[in-house]
């Protein structure tokens, strides 16, 4: 599988785990660790983890692994919270242009994961 694709899965399911400690986030950073070829018709196991939250940052990590436990990728991010009509203001609700950089001025802590099955 085109390893795009396997990020975009992986941000995807990201994206989600700051709504588990309570707000929307965008991605800051993403970065994927590919340790063996992620194959197209086999199923995977995805299991996100956030790990720490400071300011406005959550900090997330990931592993993807086959049926048979083998990790095949891992992965880390950093999401920046931002409140609901930052979608509505920045196009991704209605309409608009890019989003903007967003600058961290806010705490928070908090812990929380999720699994997902992904099949390639």
């Amino acid at each position: 599988m085109h390893g795009g694709a396997v990020a975009t899965v992986l941000d995807d399911l990201f994206g989600f785990l700051p709504y588990l400690v309570g707000t929307p986030a965008v991605t800051r950073q993403l970065t994927v660790d590919y340790l063996s070829p992620v194959l197209v018709g086999v199923t995977y196991r995805i299991e996100a983890t956030v790990t720490s939250r400071e300011d406005r940052k959550v900090f997330v990590v990931a592993t993807v692994s086959d049926l048979d436990e083998r990790t095949v990728a891992t992965s880390s991010a950093v999401f920046i919270t931002v409140d609901v009509e930052h979608f509505a203001r920045h196009g991704g609700v209605s309409g608009g242009g890019p989003t903007p950089p967003v600058t961290d001025d806010h705490r928070d802590t908090g812990r929380e994961s999720a699994v997902g099955q992904q099949r390639g």
